[in-house]
């Protein structure tokens, strides 16, 4: 098998950002606690980040009507939350960017990533540039993959907020 290139890894790091998303759908869906098809229709109609303030808010909600309120959830939500939103970031970074072919010294095929944004505020277009070998997303997969886990994490614990009296 070869190694993945840097535009294998850009693709890879997309499609894995899908689960988080998918993920966060199904807390959404969860805590509201109401017709799924009907949660998810209006969930879709949220963008990423609105998604992630919404099932902040829903957990910390959620967390308070319980009889014995794990005060700690709500503080680790919101943390992985805003991890989630730092990722969504990368993400938009990673889309919106335009890529040129690049070897390195070492003559590694790598990608250069240029994205350009403005900052109206200051009156100026700033541009970002990265050098891309396929080695440079691992940190990025490490932290999706965290936070996969630590959402799995969140789901269960609504379920059995849920469904206390169910044995698995």
């Amino acid at each position: 098998m070869t190694a993945p290139t840097a535009y294998h890894q850009i693709g890879k790091f997309i499609v894995y950002f899908q689960h988080v998303e998918a993920a966060i759908n199904e807390i959404l869906v969860l805590l509201a606690n109401a017709d799924d098809e009907a949660v998810r229709i209006l969930v879709n109609e949220l963008e990423y980040s609105k998604r992630l303030k919404t099932a902040d808010v829903m957990l910390a909600r959620f967390v308070d009507l319980q009889r014995a309120p794990d005060l700690s959830a709500k503080v680790e939500f919101h943390k992985l939350m805003s991890e989630l939103g730092t990722l969504g970031e990368r993400r938009n970074d990673l889309v919106h960017s335009k890529y040129t072919q690049w070897l390195n010294v070492e003559g590694a095929l790598g990608l250069i990533r240029r994205n350009s944004k403005l900052r109206g505020g200051k009156g100026i277009r700033e541009e970002d540039e990265e050098e891309l070998l396929p080695e440079a997303f691992n940190a990025d997969f490490e932290r999706l993959d965290s936070a996969l886990q630590r959402l799995e994490v969140f789901r269960l614990k609504v379920v059995d907020w849920l469904y206390p009296d169910v044995q698995a």
